[in-house]
C-alpha cells in the first residue's frame, strides 16, 4: 500500500509539536514580548519627539519675540528632558544664544561649550556656537581667548566655509588687542594669501604698521 507522505509528515510534525509543547509555548511568548517591546519603543520615541518638537517651537517663539529669560528657561528644560533627540541638542545652543543676548557672557561660553561637547550628530550649529563663544569672550575683553576661538573656527568650519577670512581677520584683531603682535602678524600673513584687491592692500598696510 502506497504511503501518503503528506499525511505522514503532518502527523509526525504534530507529534513533535506535542512532545515539545512547552518549548514552543515559551518561544511564542518570547516572540510576542519582543514584538511588543519594539512596538512600544517605536511609539514612545515618536511621542517623545512630538513633545520635544512642540516645546522647542514654544521656546523659539519666545526667543524670536525677545523674551530671552523665558526662552532660556524653556530651552534649558528641553535640553535636560530631551537631550538625546535633535531638539534637545539644539536647545543647548539656544541657551547660549539667550545668555549672549542677555549679556551673561560667561554663561553663554559655558552653554556653547555644552552644546559643542554634547551635540553628537546634531552639529548644525557648530560654527554658530564657536562664533558665539568668541563674541562672548570679546565682550568680556578676554581677547586672547577670543582670538584662539576664532582661529580654531577658521580651521574647522563645518558649514559656513565662506566665513574663513572673516574669522582670520577677527582672530588677528583680537591678538592685536591682547598685545600679541607677532601672532597678529602671522594670522594676517595667512589672510594675505586668501585675499585680493583693496582688501589685500588694506592687510598689507596693516602688516606694515604692525611690523613698524
Amino acid at each position: 500500500m502506497k504511503e501518503d507522505t503528506f499525511l505522514t509528515g503532518t502527523l509526525r510534525a504534530w507529534e513533535y509539536i506535542r512532545e515539545h509543547e512547552k518549548q514552543f509555548f515559551i518561544g511564542l511568548v518570547v516572540v510576542v514580548c519582543a514584538a511588543a517591546v519594539v512596538g512600544w519603543a517605536t511609539y514612545a520615541k515618536k511621542q517623545t519627539r512630538s513633545r520635544a518638537s512642540s516645546q522647542f517651537a514654544d521656546a523659539l517663539g519666545a526667543f524670536r519675540g525677545g523674551d530671552f529669560k523665558t526662552a532660556e528657561e524653556l530651552f534649558t528644560r528641553i535640553a535636560k528632558d530631551y537631550g538625546n533627540v535633535q531638539e534637545g541638542a539644539f536647545s543647548n545652543y539656544f541657551v547660549g544664544k539667550c545668555a549672549l543676548e542677555s549679556g551673561n557672557y560667561l554663561g553663554a561660553v559655558q552653554a556653547f561649550d555644552g552644546y559643542l561637547s554634547k551635540s553628537g550628530r546634531y552639529q548644525f550649529f557648530h560654527d554658530a556656537a564657536m562664533e558665539g563663544k568668541a563674541v562672548a569672550f570679546e565682550n568680556e575683553h578676554r581677547y586672547q581667548e577670543a582670538a584662539d576661538t576664532y582661529l580654531a573656527l577658521a580651521k574647522d568650519l563645518r558649514t559656513n566655509h565662506f566665513m574663513e577670512t572673516t574669522c582670520l581677520r577677527r582672530a588677528a584683531e583680537n591678538f592685536r588687542l591682547s598685545n600679541q603682535t607677532q601672532k597678529a602678524i602671522e594670522v594676517l600673513g595667512t589672510l594675505l594669501d586668501k585675499t585680493k584687491g583693496t582688501e589685500r592692500r588694506d592687510i598689507e598696510i596693516e602688516l606694515a604698521i604692525l611690523r613698524g
